[in-house]
């Protein structure tokens, strides 16, 4: 028995159950570190590379964010979509992952693909779990206003302005990101790190051919958010990660830098020596019955809309109110995008003080947008919406 046996228990059983064990990994991030710390899983991850990392993410990754995988995968081996458009709607479409290119590579490069997935998802892991974190004690630094009674006046600023209330209200500790949470951020780093695969592709002219040149340079003038066909909530997530992502570029955040390192799209990030992070969620939590789930925390609820863009759409658009009482967040998301609003599920705007801790009808919890009000600054109450501009939202609903 070598030396290197004796210290990796892992190699004293048959490859067969390795190989089964191997499969039972929680997610890609704990398949990596697995395979990293055990020199006999290695060797089972690199002779069947592909028939792992597919039944892992086949059973721990939500849908979207396994194809948008799938997608960057196949971009390492040239192999993209037909148009920019089929790009754009990635994580919605409904495709068949084939890897016929990859497995005929041959093993060691498809076994290298399959290590440089790991190792982005390793590095989306920790980006989201960063971003997640400085949101989390960002919000816990606000200190939101209660309504007692609104004050007189037409306009919202006046209505709220002269308003009674008192300042009490302390944000309490929700915990570790949930998993839907967590889900959510990861989802919106994947995003970026595919947009960013694919314009590094197009700088290397490894779009030309596939791509209509105007396409190409569509490309390379968009931005993340501005790419992707969906949902204007999954925009603001999108913007939540290229926010962050565009601060630790920029070297705004302290404890943090991101590193170009031959990585591919997004940089490495690294804590700076002295800063910890936690890099980890809650487990998911199951409901039987769904009625149960007042602040759906359900891994089911994952794609639904984030509570809190969905009330500030209540809040801000003339269809929103449904019981047709005063518009009262009429300024951009972005105020509140900071504070993770777009990624926070419910239990966590609660304890934000957010919304109401046990009813979540957008009416119900009406007094709650003062709570929102009062987080804004001088310059954010400069930017409320024009009739206009309230109008366009009412139209672009939802």
């Amino acid at each position: 028995m070598t030396k290197n046996t004796e210290q990796d228990p892992f190699g004293r059983i048959p490859e067969e159950l390795r190989l089964q064990i191997i499969k039972l990994s929680p997610n890609p991030f704990s398949l990596r570190n697995l395979a990293h710390a055990s020199p006999a899983m290695g060797r089972v991850l690199d002779r069947y590379p592909l028939e792992i990392v597919e039944e892992v993410m086949e059973a721990t990754v939500p849908l979207q964010t396994r194809r948008l995988m799938d997608a960057v995968l196949k971009a390492r081996f040239s192999d993209f979509f037909a148009s920019m458009p089929e790009a754009q709607t990635i994580a919605e479409a409904d495709w068949v992952f084939a890897t016929e290119n990859i497995r005929s590579s041959g093993p060691d490069q498809a076994a290298a693909a399959v290590r440089s997935l790991l190792a982005s998802a390793a590095n989306v892991h920790a980006w989201s779990h960063a971003c997640l974190e400085h949101m989390i004690r960002k919000s816990m630094e606000l200190r939101p206003s209660t309504l007692i009674k609104t004050g007189a006046g037409w306009r919202n600023q006046e209505r709220f302005g002269n308003a009674e209330s008192r300042k009490d209200y302390i944000p309490q500790e929700t915990g570790p990101p949930s998993y839907v949470e967590e889900k959510r951020m990861m989802e919106s780093f994947w995003r970026l790190q595919f947009f960013l695969e694919l314009q590094e592709a197009g700088r290397k002219g490894r779009l030309d051919g596939i791509w209509p040149r105007e396409e190409i340079d569509a490309l390379f003038e968009s931005s993340a958010d501005g790419f992707y066909d969906v949902h204007k909530s999954f925009l603001e997530q999108i913007l939540t990660a290229s926010d962050f992502f565009d601060a630790v570029t920029a070297g705004a955040i302290a404890s943090l830098e991101a590193v170009k390192d031959n990585a591919f799209g997004l940089p490495t990030i690294r804590w700076e020596e002295g800063a910890v992070s936690r890099c980890y969620c809650a487990d998911p939590v199951f409901f039987v019955d769904s009625k149960k789930d007042i602040f759906h925390q359900d891994p089911s609820c994952e794609y639904l809309g984030p509570w809190g863009y969905m009330f500030w759409s209540r809040m801000s658009s003339l269809e929103g109110y449904e019981d047709g009482g005063p518009l009262t967040l009429v300024y951009p998301f972005k105020c509140w995008r900071k504070y993770g609003f777009a990624i926070w599920d419910e239990k966590r705007m609660a304890d934000l003080g957010m919304r109401h801790p046990t009813k979540s009808s957008y009416g119900r919890n009406y007094s709650y947008s003062f709570s929102w009000w009062s987080l804004l600054t001088e310059e954010e109450l400069r930017q409320e919406f024009s009739i206009r501009e309230q109008y366009q939202l009412n139209r672009d609903w939802p």
